[in-house]
């Protein structure tokens, strides 16, 4: 999916933050924004790994539905998962305290 499941700056704000918390391995701009990328990435797969696979069969058949169609628009999707009962919030929070725990714990840099 070309979309983020969460805005994009949250998602860079988010691993800005960790980045600050952590001494890196990188030591070039090009290097540090590198990694900023990749755990950016890593962090947008893992939120939607998790949202994915809380949905039941019918429902990925419908959220396929949805990407083969070409309506991949935020608001499509907000609807989507409104209608469907996924609690994206508590999801992606969940999500990102893991993430989060992983990096400062040297798992993910």
């Amino acid at each position: 999916m070309d979309e983020y499941l969460i805005d994009r700056e949250i998602l860079e704000q988010f691993v800005d933050e960790l980045m600050k918390q952590k001494p890196l391995p990188a030591s070039t701009a090009e290097e540090l924004n590198t990694l900023r990328e990749k755990n950016i990435k890593a962090l947008d797969d893992q939120i939607a790994k998790a949202v994915f696979g809380s949905l039941t069969a019918p429902q990925l058949e419908e959220i396929n539905k949805i990407l083969d169609s070409g309506e991949e628009k935020p608001e499509v999707f907000q609807e989507f998962f409104q209608n469907a009962g996924v609690d994206l919030q508590k999801i992606t929070s969940e999500t990102m305290t893991k993430f989060s725990e992983q990096f400062l714990g040297g798992q993910n840099a």
